[in-house]
């Protein structure tokens, strides 16, 4: 079990009723176990699902087709619970192939809903609006419903273990310099094609800034935990990041300018090794949106490299790999950027990765236990090493 901040919040007045309204909703959900019955309810957890449900959310566009029959399998918990569902179909159901393997994400805690609840209208609007447009590896969504008022949120992708036979990663995956390319290159992708995009003031007002998702870490007490877990592992951490631990805060915060002084981009924002996937054919796959923002490039690239690779292997490719992101961003968005200008902020921005990690490690009590104990170090070693490697403290010099 992860250690657990200690000490006062400071919470605003909006905060707290915020939370007292939906640690209401909570224990009622919990008391009185409510079934989703017809699409207009959101379920509160993923045994709450019903055929009935099912039907309404699956069976719209197939005349006849009914959901019989809902069985929820195994799953994990982090910062939402996700779960398989299996589902059977009557005769019309089956003849028109709808899909009978899913995979849930849903908030039924009251940390879950605050940490995740929120975030799921945004993770179903990127789903709507902008990931049928994007040539990449990612999950497909079947059904996005939530509840700003109860936190309830439900998400039901397609199962990739099943559709794509997925393996998703964790910190003893090995990812080969092949596939090291793939992952820049997805970010390349969705960079290149929205950099500096019109959209982000007309129809995508809805993608919030980048810095708006750092103040809600502070918020919820984030540089207490991670100055609790530079000491709770810091046989981990190279001497010299551990020396000027006490600055890794305030250049994680000086590294948000690049976000208001420099054109933006589309954010996945959590692109550690963790939510990656393999395909069957090898190929990398980028899952769980909750987090897509807009702000600067090297925000996402230096958080996917420093995180997906083995130390010894960032150290061998990375140049290589920021030139080949450079390249692919040229091709799609016709911008050049120098490799020198883009080295600068990529050191910059691996404080920004470090503070993705280390609350994990010791999470502050308004955010759940999101990571095994064993993830949370590895990523914590691989990033600061990246940060004695790269000076990154003297990035601004």
């Amino acid at each position: 079990m992860n250690a657990v901040v200690s000490g006062e919040q400071g919470f605003d007045l909006n905060a707290l009723r915020t939370r007292a309204r939906i640690g209401a909703h909570v224990v009622w959900d919990h008391l009185t176990q409510p079934k989703a019955v017809t699409g207009g309810d959101v379920p509160w957890c993923a045994e709450a699902i019903t055929p009935e449900w099912l039907t309404a959310m699956l069976c719209r566009e197939s005349p006849g087709a009914a959901v019989t029959g809902v069985a929820v399998a195994g799953g994990s918990s982090g910062s939402s619970v996700r779960r398989r569902i299996e589902v059977t179909y009557n005769e019309a159901g089956r003849g028109a192939g709808l899909p009978a393997v899913f995979f849930a994400k849903t908030t039924p805690t009251l940390l879950t809903r605050l940490s995740s609840a929120m975030a799921a209208a945004k993770e179903g609007a990127f789903f709507r609006d902008i990931r049928p447009e994007l040539p990449i590896e990612a999950p497909h969504l079947y059904v996005s419903v939530h509840d700003r008022r109860s936190g309830r949120s439900l998400h039901l992708f397609g199962d990739l273990v099943a559709s794509r036979r997925a393996s998703f990663c964790n910190w003893k995956t090995p990812i080969s310099r092949a596939q090291a390319e793939e992952i820049v290159d997805t970010l390349a992708t969705f960079h290149g094609r929205f950099l500096d995009s019109p959209r982000f003031e007309d129809t995508l007002r809805w993608l919030p800034r980048y810095e708006s998702f750092v103040s809600t870490g502070e918020r919820d007490g984030v540089r207490a935990g991670h100055d609790q877990a530079m000491v709770a592992a810091a046989d981990l951490i190279p001497a010299d990041v551990t020396a000027r631990k006490d600055d890794i805060y305030p250049l994680m915060m000086r590294g948000l300018t690049v976000h208001a002084e420099l054109p933006r981009t589309l954010l996945h924002s959590d692109v550690h090794l963790g939510n990656w996937y393999i395909t069957g054919d090898g190929h990398m796959g980028l899952c769980d949106w909750a987090l897509v923002c807009r702000g600067h490039w090297s925000r996402d690239f230096a958080y996917a490299v420093s995180t997906t690779l083995e130390v010894a292997d960032r150290r061998a490719w990375e140049q290589d790999l920021l030139r080949r992101y450079l390249d692919r961003m040229e091709e799609i968005a016709g911008v050049r950027i120098p490799f020198d200008e883009a080295w600068r902020h990529y050191r910059r921005q691996t404080f920004a990765a470090l503070l993705m990690w280390t609350p994990t490690l010791c999470h502050p009590p308004t955010m759940p236990d999101m990571q095994p104990e064993a993830m949370s170090l590895e990523m914590i070693r691989r990033i600061t090493a990246a940060i004695s490697d790269l000076d990154s403290f003297n990035s601004w010099h």
